[in-house]
């Protein structure tokens, strides 16, 4: 049972209640001045017809409530939300309207109560219209605030059910596309071009975007906001398409102006600005419905070297620099015997060993140049000398004995970098 709070015998609590009883009568058009101003300040809530229509009965309830709750001396915060607000709320939600819009209205709205309710009080001599005033204040004030939280908690349940509605959709529809099933009639293609809000046609870059930690709020919108800045780095066209796998990972589409190779630093740059913690793995820009495929099981094989080097992983993988990796991957066990072959003792765990292993990739991805790799290594190039030639030591067998020794010296090496020295163990 709702109780009153203050005395019946409370002067100003009566001039409220007389206050209160003198608009009720004209709270429609009250109710019709406040939408109008909301609808008019705040651009968000401008929308067709049936929107504005919930929107007028969401005011008008909540005028009605706070009316009676003046008259009756009641305590806002025992009185239930408005209906009509709580539905309201949902529908800006499911609009994807911002909650900051929702949050303003309220403001605006009671403000807006606040001078019709002073211009009846002022009909009251000065004392009296003084002290119901200030009560007026106090408790629109914590109506409005008991409201608020109310709606806005509606509001953000609604906001989680409708996305996962949707990405369970935009899922189902995704995973169509690469299980090969995509529509051949126009008309069928354009529905899940429609439902995705992607095209098939263009120019794809797939990626895969992950968190190594759960975030404090929800994971899919934090991914949604990297993919959106990694569309920007990249100057992307148009909205990226992104579909959660987790709470911590999403696959995210980019359509490319052109098939050019995705460019590190932008897209390095973009990452760091999200804090550690945050790791892209990139497949190649291919175009039209294969495409769109390919990219992204590329961007799948890269995350894969990414998460089998642990900690040493870039924040930035690309899967042209570790393709052959990733397909080594696929056979890991397979792999550690053959790069223990090809490299002999210098695949040995050991630091000293370590760095030797490093400095021969990095002399032969140079092109064999002394000057380039000591510039990279940040050493002196007598240092980068000695450790080549100490390099082929460990190995026991000079580099280039064949052609082919040397390709696979080469991509044992980056194995033993992206996948460690346990992976050759």
């Amino acid at each position: 049972m709702i109780e009153p709070s203050a005395a019946p015998e409370d002067p100003a609590a009566a001039t409220v209640a007389d206050v209160a009883a003198a608009l009720a009568p004209r709270r429609a058009e009250v109710s019709a001045s406040i939408s109008d101003v909301l609808a008019t300040r705040i651009d968000e809530l401008r929308g067709d017809p049936a929107l504005l229509d919930l929107l007028a009965a969401s005011v008008e309830g909540n005028v009605e409530t706070i009316l009676h709750v003046l008259r009756h001396d009641l305590a806002p915060r025992d009185v239930e939300p408005p209906a009509a607000a709580m539905a309201y709320a949902r529908r800006l939600a499911q609009r994807e309207v911002p909650v900051n819009a929702l949050v303003r209205a309220y403001r605006v709205g009671q403000s807006h109560l606040m001078e019709w309710a002073f211009a009846e009080a002022t009909r009251r001599p000065g004392e009296e219209a003084t002290a119901a005033s200030q009560r007026i204040v106090l408790v629109v004030m914590d109506y409005v605030d008991h409201v608020t939280q109310h709606v806005v908690a509606a509001y953000e349940a609604e906001r989680e059910h409708w996305r996962q509605g949707r990405h369970a959709l935009r899922l189902a529809r995704v995973r169509d596309v690469l299980a090969g099933r995509t529509p051949t009639d126009p008309d069928e293609q354009l529905a899940v071009e429609t439902t995705l809000a992607y095209r098939l046609a263009p120019v794809h870059l797939g990626l895969v975007v992950w968190l190594d930690h759960a975030p404090a709020e929800s994971g899919p919108r934090t991914l949604d906001r990297v993919a959106l800045d990694l569309g920007a780095a990249l100057d992307a066209v148009g909205r990226p398409l992104t579909v959660p796998w987790d709470d911590r990972t999403a696959w995210v589409w980019l359509t490319r102006r052109d098939d050019g190779d995705p460019p590190r630093e932008p897209l390095a740059r973009a990452v760091a600005r999200h804090g550690p913690g945050l790791h892209v793995a990139c497949g190649a820009p291919l175009s039209g419905v294969a495409g769109f495929r390919t990219t992204h099981d590329q961007a799948r094989r890269a995350r894969e070297v990414a998460l089998a080097s642990g900690d040493g992983a870039p924040p930035v993988t690309l899967f042209d620099e570790v393709g052959a990796v990733a397909l080594l991957c696929a056979d890991r066990d397979g792999a550690r015997a053959w790069v223990r072959r090809v490299l002999g003792p210098l695949a040995d765990p050991e630091p000293g060993v370590g760095r030797l292993r490093e400095t021969l990739r990095v002399f032969l991805a140079t092109g064999g140049s002394l000057a380039t790799a000591a510039r990279r290594l940040q050493v002196h190039r007598n240092t980068v000398k000695y450790r080549v030639a100490r390099a082929h030591e460990v190995r026991g067998r000079p580099l280039g004995g064949s052609e082919n020794d040397r390709l696979d010296v080469e991509l044992a090496l980056m194995a033993c970098a992206w996948l460690g020295p346990a992976a050759a163990d």
